[in-house]
């Protein structure tokens, strides 16, 4: 009879079990486990589309929303979410760390989260529980093998239980409720990694180019320093607009006292045309920064850069945005502290407001300071051209601008070369010009449009440069596949080089891109006359007259 009670009451609880969908496990759960599972949750991340990409698990680690979970569900995914063992969904903000190997990451999530405690020690031997939020599972028991070290101080432990691949990323608890790190299942192995590895994990600026990291678009979060950030600040600007803006909004609220997330952000917002809004930026950083004294010059130069946009023009007069207050602010600058890059604005501002005498003693007055550079002897240069400076003087400044260079020569001495070649062109010494116009042309390889090389064409025709003109000629022609000045341009000199056929084959190119181009009916009529086709070259030469050509009449009587 007794037996029959005790057969009945387990049969009872069973099925109390079963109605209330509780595992019989969970009464073995300690009481510490159950109150740290609260801090568990289920991943899922997402593709671009917005369709789902995986599904996992993790928990949060402090209760500012610090969370761990397996990495793989974050590569290739746009955007990710948790819901917390009460079901509140909290947004993946951003990455803190990951590393693919033991497919381990930290994150930071939306709002306030329960958290865990992380353990430092595991032995054989120990009883553990993999702990899901309840609404994806019950917590499964399992027991502690053996125990590895990686890295020299953290745990890998073998597990033993019955639980499936489901159950990854789930925290072990151990039973004192602490997490001993996340499960993970493959094939016949199961084992937990440490949750204090990817706890330690600790952004550097230079996180935003992390390899691992970057296989999520899920934006890299910035790092706890100032130093640090900086660098990852900068590092942000190459990346999606969205992106770096984020990344731009999190320096400033993690560091409310610099100048470079203001700058950025009010960068950001001249992008966009919002001057308005761009200007309380800058407001509000001289209200807020302690570098005062930066502010000013970052505001100056927003304003000296912006201010003679024309596009901007209705918006920056409407604020204030003049080079007026552009000086006014770089003064405030100067008196706050003295530096020679503010002298140097104030110069480049005194430039833009056409006193060019007054700018060109202020470079020339930087250049017996440390502040010495190729720059201001190109500044020099200008004020000097505007000032009616002879064309040697003016020569000898842009010189001098080159011999202050770094050497070996890098991308950022190109602009020099380029200025002097330009100069030297003026001048006459066309081979030289198109030297330095190669040496521009090298530093900026692959960025350069058509209107270069048709430039560097030009002058290479002056200097009687056949050869590497037509070649340039193609190269704009190539570029510019639309564009009927440069196959007209290239049948021009291989014309000169008695290229009569290719000359012939060039200008119909053009004409096929502009029936009114007379240049190209000129060449194509001269061709065709010098091949013994002289009644169609003929009637090409009349229509260039037609059109226009002050030369066909020279070429009609010759070829009649």
């Amino acid at each position: 009879m007794k037996e029959r009670m005790n057969m009945k009451l387990r049969t009872l609880i069973l099925a109390i079990s079963l109605v209330f969908g509780v595992s019989t496990s969970l009464f073995a759960q300690p009481a510490a486990v159950k109150k740290a599972a609260d801090a568990a949750f289920t991943l899922t991340t997402f593709k671009a589309d917005g369709s789902i990409l995986a599904t996992s698990n993790g928990v949060c680690i402090s209760t500012d929303g610090i969370a761990v979970s397996p990495w793989k569900p974050f590569i290739g995914a746009d955007k990710a979410v948790i819901v917390d063992s009460k079901g509140q969904k909290h947004d993946v903000e951003c990455l803190l760390g990951a590393n693919e190997i033991y497919d381990i990451a930290k994150f930071q999530v939306s709002g306030k989260t329960a958290a865990a405690p992380l353990a430092t020690t595991v032995s054989a031997g120990d009883e553990v529980w993999l702990t899901p939020i309840l609404k994806s599972g019950n917590a499964e028991k399992a027991n502690v093998t053996s125990v590895e070290k990686f890295m020299d101080k953290y745990n890998y432990a073998i597990l033993s239980s019955s639980a499936t691949d489901k159950m990854n990323g789930v925290p072990v608890f151990d039973k004192k409720g602490q997490v001993i790190g996340l499960y993970n299942k493959s094939g016949d192995s199961q084992s937990s990694t440490d949750a204090n590895y990817a706890k330690d994990f600790v952004l550097k600026g230079l996180s935003q180019n992390d390899i691992t990291l970057r296989q999520s678009d899920i934006r890299i979060g910035l790092p706890n320093t100032l130093e640090e950030a900086v660098v990852a600040l900068m590092l942000s600007s190459e990346k999606p607009a969205n992106i770096h803006e984020a990344i731009v909004n999190e320096f400033i609220t993690k560091f409310p006292e610099s100048n470079d997330g203001y700058y950025a952000l009010a960068n950001i917002q001249i992008a966009k045309g919002e001057v308005a809004n761009a200007d309380k930026t800058m407001q509000t950083a001289i209200g807020k920064v302690t570098a005062k004294d930066e502010a000013h010059y970052n505001y100056a130069r927003l304003i000296y850069r912006n201010a003679l946009i024309q596009e901007f023009a209705e918006k920056t007069k409407s604020v204030g945005w003049t080079l007026d207050k552009a000086l006014d602010e770089i003064k405030k600058a100067e008196t706050t502290k003295a530096n020679d890059a503010y002298r140097h604005l104030q110069a480049q501002i005194i430039y833009a407001k056409g006193d060019y005498a007054k700018a060109y003693t202020e470079f020339e007055a930087l250049t017996k300071t440390k502040f010495n550079n190729p720059e201001l002897y190109l500044e020099m240069a200008q004020c000097r051209q505007h000032l009616g400076a002879n064309d040697q003087e003016i020569l000898d400044l842009l010189n001098k601008s080159i011999e202050l260079c770094d050497t070996p020569y890098v991308s950022t001495s190109a602009p020099y070369f380029y200025t002097r070649g330009q100069q030297l062109e003026k001048m006459g010494e066309y081979r030289k010009a198109v030297q330095d116009y190669y040496t521009y042309e090298y530093f900026n390889q692959g960025r350069l449009g058509a209107a270069f090389y048709y430039m560097r064409e030009q002058c290479e025709v002056k200097g009687r440069m056949w050869q590497q003109a037509l070649q340039d000629i193609l190269v704009a022609s190539r570029l510019d596949p639309k564009e009927a000045l440069y196959p007209t341009e290239a049948g021009s000199l291989l014309l000169r080089l008695n290229k009569l056929d290719a000359a012939m084959s060039a200008a119909q190119q053009a004409i096929q891109l502009d029936d009114a181009q007379p240049d190209a009916y000129l060449i194509l009529g001269i061709a065709q006359c010098e091949s013994k086709q002289k009644e169609s070259g003929i009637k090409n030469i009349q229509k260039a007259k037609e059109l226009g050509n002050t030369q066909a009449d020279t070429f009609l009587q010759k070829y009649k």
